[in-house]
């Protein structure tokens, strides 16, 4: 389908996507932001549309599998909220949290990223300090994706090692 044709079926259909996204979220921000996921979805995929289909039909299913998974995901974030404000005494120690507790993980974790090595520091840097994703971690070192993220988890479970036995030295009797 040429781009033009498709830009014109789904302005045609995007009032009726946004009545459905309505109907189903009862929240007119949450509907739009549905529609425009839906829609850009439908572009990613144009290629998968039959002709003969009805173009509505196929948007509303979009928008559907859209809803569903945003329904879901707030389903999941509102019971974890729900748990952590109902077992927050139980979760979380109060020294924990403290100004010299927060100094002291941050003392270790630097002094563990200094003993990485070059490359592990540079992938770890790249993600966590320049944002970059994993995919463009990848492309810039010629890698896969799979070595980025095998890798990726690794140095984070030896910098967490390290961390923890960094921290664990200063208090040998296990007292935070």
């Amino acid at each position: 389908m040429d781009p033009g044709t498709f830009e014109r079926l789904c302005q045609d259909h995007r009032q009726a996507l946004l009545a459905y996204a309505y109907t189903c979220s009862r929240d007119l921000h949450l509907a739009e932001d549905i529609v425009q996921e839906a829609l850009l979805i439908a572009l990613r995929k144009r290629e998968h549309y039959f002709p003969d289909a009805d173009f509505g039909a196929w948007l509303i299913a979009i928008a559907r599998n859209v809803w569903f998974r945003e329904r879901e995901r707030r389903s999941i974030r509102e019971r974890a909220s729900r748990y952590l404000h109902d077992h927050a005494d139980a979760l979380f120690e109060a020294t924990a949290y403290e100004p010299t507790a927060w100094e002291q993980e941050r003392s270790a974790l630097r002094r563990c990223l200094s003993k990485l090595a070059e490359g592990d520091r540079g992938l770890i840097t790249a993600h966590f300090t320049s944002g970059d994703s994993y995919q463009t971690i990848a492309s810039r070192l010629s890698r896969t994706l799979s070595w980025v993220k095998v890798r990726m988890f690794r140095v984070r479970a030896a910098l967490l090692a390290c961390v923890k036995d960094g921290l664990s030295l200063k208090h040998p009797d296990g007292a935070p």
